[in-house]
């Protein structure tokens, strides 16, 4: 087998992920073949030119891809190539370098090869999370099992999208995914696995609130990460306490089955969510045939902010009026009084035109933490105009939050 590496310089040109060589074992002799990957495509060809390659695979959701091992290492993989199933050889570096690449491409067949599934599990939006131990690795990861029941597989080959394009614009606040994974009763997606708890168990034991500081830390985090949620086109609609990691300083926001694509809001699950942290314009999508938009998380958060800083919700359960009927009226008492209240407020404003968008809300809270005695009512005032006028469409919002980070 010819020397011929997967490398930056060869993987830059014209979208291509990785390159490498090949082996298709014959009865005589062997033959190579120069494999080049891109997004949406694995090609084998005679040279390393790729003029003409002799094989083509086309790579998406519904692609499910077979590695071939041997003991602890990969060594190759099949491909299906008229009627007949095709095996490759290669390096098992190369091998691991491709398997990393093509997790965000394709679905793998058979997770037990690859993984030791952990039987205990907690539930999520759907599905069950279990604990993995990958077998080449050793390393934990969290498998998300979802079963393929009827109508299911768009919903979660809509999740799965989502995780991928969230994966495009990596944020150290948002859980990472892996791999994909399918047989004939489930999809498996791999994700990091996160030590520690989520806040819905963390404030479940607390005697004392957060303190001021540590919430605006835990609200900045989150923040960060919508950030980068919603330049991705998604709106996560079930962000709450148990959908947050919180472990040694560290936010990552996870559970994306309830999340769209922006403009998909009335398409797929419009009334979704966790009562106590929708919303209001969520509850009430069906009956006003109107949609919402990114700012349906940043209320979220704001019930989220309220409850971290008073071990109390916006939404209390009481005889008189049910969670759902004060979340979907937005009926609010918020007593407590101070900068940090009226900032609150600004995330939970009823009318989505006069509440904050992702971009404001992470600049006011910077601008909170940083300086002292800043007034966010007079922020609000001067500034929101001026800034909602920037951010008048979708775009526009996406395009400024282009410029927190770069790419």
């Amino acid at each position: 087998m010819n020397n011929y590496q997967i490398t930056t310089s060869q993987c830059s040109p014209n979208n291509i992920l990785a390159v490498c060589v090949v082996i298709r074992k014959h009865f005589f002799k062997d033959r190579q073949y120069y494999l080049s990957l891109t997004q949406h495509s694995l090609t084998l060809s005679d040279g390393p030119n790729q003029k003409s390659p002799k094989y083509t695979q086309l790579l998406g959701l519904d692609t499910v891809f077979t590695w071939l091992l041997d003991q602890q290492n990969i060594i190759g993989f099949t491909l299906f190539y008229r009627g007949k199933v095709k095996e490759f050889y290669g390096k098992a570096s190369d091998m691991q370098y491709l398997r990393e690449k093509m997790g965000q491409l394709v679905i793998y067949d058979n997770i037990k090869k690859f993984y030791f599934l952990n039987e205990k599990n907690e539930k999520g939006s759907f599905g069950k999370v279990m604990l993995g131990i990958c077998k080449l690795s050793q390393k934990q990861v969290a498998i998300k099992q979802l079963e393929i029941q009827k109508n299911s597989q768009p919903v979660i080959k809509n999740e799965i999208n989502i995780l991928r394009t969230i994966y495009n614009y990596y944020s150290q606040n948002i859980l990472e995914l892996k791999e994909v994974f399918k047989d004939k009763q489930s999809y498996f997606i791999v994700t990091e696995f996160i030590e520690g708890y989520n806040l819905q168990q963390l404030l479940s034991t607390r005697k004392t609130p957060y303190s001021s500081q540590e919430s605006l830390y835990i609200v900045e985090q989150v923040l960060k990460g919508l950030t980068q949620i919603h330049q991705s086109r998604v709106i996560h609609r079930d962000l709450k306490p148990s959908n947050i990691m919180y472990n040694y300083n560290k936010i990552k926001i996870i559970d994306f089955g309830l999340s769209c694509f922006g403009g998909k809001q009335l398409d797929e699950f419009p009334n979704c969510g966790t009562t106590g942290y929708c919303a209001p314009e969520v509850l009430n999508a069906q009956k006003t045939i109107q949609t919402y938009n990114y700012k349906v998380d940043i209320f979220s958060l704001g019930c989220i902010f309220y409850e971290i800083l008073t071990l109390k919700k916006v939404f209390p359960y009481n005889k008189e009026q049910s969670t759902y009927y004060q979340n979907q009226n937005c009926l609010i008492n918020i007593e407590e009084q101070g900068q940090i209240y009226d900032l609150i407020k600004l995330f939970l404003k009823e009318d989505p035109k006069q509440r904050l968008d992702t971009f404001q809300a992470l600049k006011l809270v910077q601008n909170f933490i940083e300086m002292k005695n800043f007034d966010v009512n007079t922020w609000y005032k001067v500034q929101f105009e001026k800034d909602s006028l920037r951010n008048n469409s979708d775009e526009n919002f996406i395009q400024n939050l282009s410029g927190i980070f770069k790419f």
